[in-house]
């Protein structure tokens, strides 16, 4: 490991010298490797923003910072460029601003009527109509997300799976 990063491997001691919670978390050189590039692809946004949210939960809460100052170096491209014009102190508040930037702005509302009055064109296939009912329910899957709350989570991640599923079931070949 290189003498320039320490903080890669260094972990914070816990103060009161109990040891027994510290295997909880994972270093800040773990959480690193966890983390996929992300380069201003609107599709790989919210999964990227998802990815280290989770991070953050394991990650020891005295080592935040620092991996916040790592995680922007997985950054690049014109979002690294617009990141650098900004004083963002935080994971939630670059998290608003990838929300902002890179996430379409449209409705659960838009995304749900999209799925349920998708009709197969003539010019198109089984198996391509399939595949655009799988994306748009991706979308409303995705848009979900975007608009709930934690604890609503996994029943919304049910429901748009089995509203795309259902979908994807009613094609009789």
């Amino acid at each position: 490991m290189p003498k320039l990063y320490p903080e890669l491997k260094a972990e914070v001691p816990n103060p009161d010298g109990n040891t027994a919670n510290m295997t909880d978390y994972i270093s800040v050189g773990e959480a690193l490797k966890l983390v996929a590039p992300f380069k201003g692809d609107k599709r790989d946004v919210l999964a990227f923003i998802a990815n280290v949210d989770t991070i953050f939960q394991v990650i020891e809460p005295r080592n935040a910072r620092t991996f916040f100052k790592f995680l922007l170096t997985r950054i690049s491209g014109k979002p690294r460029t617009a990141i650098a014009h900004r004083n963002l102190e935080n994971w939630q508040e670059l998290k608003v601003f990838l929300k902002n930037t890179y996430t379409e702005n449209r409705t659960l509302d838009y995304h749900a009527n999209q799925l349920f009055n998708t009709k197969q064109s003539k010019a198109e296939s089984v198996s391509e109509w399939i595949q655009r009912i799988k994306k748009l329910g991706s979308e409303f899957r995705e848009a979900a997300l975007q608009y709930c709350k934690q604890d609503e989570r996994a029943s919304i991640l049910t429901l748009a799976d089995n509203l795309r599923n259902l979908f994807c079931e009613r094609v009789v070949f």
